[in-house]
């Protein structure tokens, strides 16, 4: 990348400093009830109950989607955030790196039909918004995920997608959500409903605890949002009559996702009323950490505190847990503070304890600023919406006027 950083984009150089495992998913696609964990043939135009920009959308038309589609189409927007959100929109890929994302050991001719397939049914997709003015009358914008895409067995296969307008547009104004795409990976390889729920999960901002209907017409949360979304809608479980199957196989997928990410408590109970559920989510801050080895920096720095001795197998565990929400370099500069106490551990452990209070203080004050957020969200929404509309008109006046 030949840009400099103060040039690059906020959410570019957001993105780059969570490292190489993390994926830049956009935000209301990763909430949007359109991947399906099994292929389907029909097409599907109900109303998907969203908000782009503060204004409801819905899919209008093209093939159902896959969740193996989805963890393609997050590589490709990852990818083109990580370069900066280029204005040409075109994301260059490598054959064999979409046939591992879409599950395949080779990619041969075989897997690289599958590839186009995958890419042909990104390309069909097209969704409406909808934006009504105060003087009654509407406009409506239709919109896609991609533009279009070229593929070519040269240099043993490559190819590039062009990512949309309207996609490009939200991601270069920040509507990412981050996901550990080990976790996600290994969530998805062992059951693709519980991957489709892990992702959607990382999309909400659960706080404390949220509260989901299990079927459309259930009781939801108490709390106010401008929309919760049935889980059985988001996870395309349609099996209108076999409700206790779709709560089984929620609960199933549920301690999939608890297992693979130990921050997430997920509970499906029944409701108040005579066959609802309720799935309850709460989640931690610890971030994700993909050893269990005490790294070699944090050894060092103990035996030097502590006169060469190692720590015992309760004192690595203590330290293994302060890495799921501290980096190597503070823990190293804390123990060594710690070496002009009598106690370095001790010291170690009582500066965690202040910099958790001051975060859990912090993270007060973000969730009453996102409520604030809400609540200026329609009326800030209604303002991009209508710069996208009015780029969109001043194209379409350039081509009217190229044809006189």
């Amino acid at each position: 990348m030949n840009e400099s950083c103060s040039s690059l984009p906020v959410i570019t150089t957001s993105l780059l400093s969570k490292g190489k495992n993390t994926i830049g998913h956009e935000t209301n696609l990763a909430r949007t009830p359109i991947w399906h964990a099994r292929p389907r043939g029909t097409t599907d135009d109900t109303v998907v109950s969203l908000f782009l920009f503060g204004h409801p959308f819905r899919k209008v038309e093209g093939r159902n989607l896959t969740t193996t589609d989805q963890r393609l189409f997050a590589h490709l927007t990852t990818v083109y955030v990580r370069s900066g959100c280029p204005d040409t929109r075109q994301v260059p890929f490598s054959l064999s790196e979409a046939s591992d994302l879409l599950g395949y050991e080779t990619a041969g001719g075989r897997q690289r039909a599958l590839v186009r397939a995958a890419l042909g049914r990104l390309r069909s997709v097209t969704f409406e918004s909808a934006l009504r003015h105060p003087d009654g009358h509407e406009t409506i914008i239709g919109w896609g995920l991609i533009d279009g895409y070229l593929v070519t067995t040269r240099g043993g296969g490559k190819g590039w997608v062009k990512i949309s307008e309207p996609v490009a547009h939200l991601l270069r104004e920040g509507s990412v959500t981050y996901l550990h795409a080990p976790t996600w990976d290994a969530i998805r390889s062992e059951d693709e409903v519980a991957g489709r729920l892990w992702s959607f999960l990382e999309s909400e901002r659960i706080g404390k605890g949220w509260r989901y209907p299990l079927l459309r017409g259930d009781e939801a949360t108490r709390r106010t949002s401008p929309i919760t979304l049935a889980i059985a809608d988001v996870l395309q479980l349609n099996w209108a009559s076999r409700p206790r199957r779709i709560a089984q196989r929620v609960r199933e997928a549920c301690d999939v996702v608890e297992r693979h990410d130990p921050r997430y408590h997920l509970r499906l109970t029944a409701g108040h009323s005579r066959g609802s559920w309720v799935l309850t989510c709460s989640r931690s801050q610890a971030v994700h950490t993909t050893t269990t080895e005490t790294p070699d920096a944090i050894i060092r720095a103990w035996r030097e505190a502590h006169h060469s001795r190692l720590p015992s197998v309760k004192q690595r565990a203590i330290l293994n847990e302060l890495l799921t929400r501290r980096p190597v370099s503070w823990i190293v500069e804390h123990l060594q503070r710690g070496t002009q106490a009598d106690n370095a551990f001790g010291f170690l452990l009582a500066a965690d304890r202040e910099r958790s209070a001051s975060d859990l203080a912090a993270a007060r004050h973000v969730e009453e600023e996102w409520e604030r957020e809400k609540q200026q969200e329609s009326s800030t929404g209604e303002q991009s919406l209508m710069e996208l509309i009015g780029s969109v008109k001043r194209h379409l006046q350039v081509a009217s006027d190229s044809d006189r």
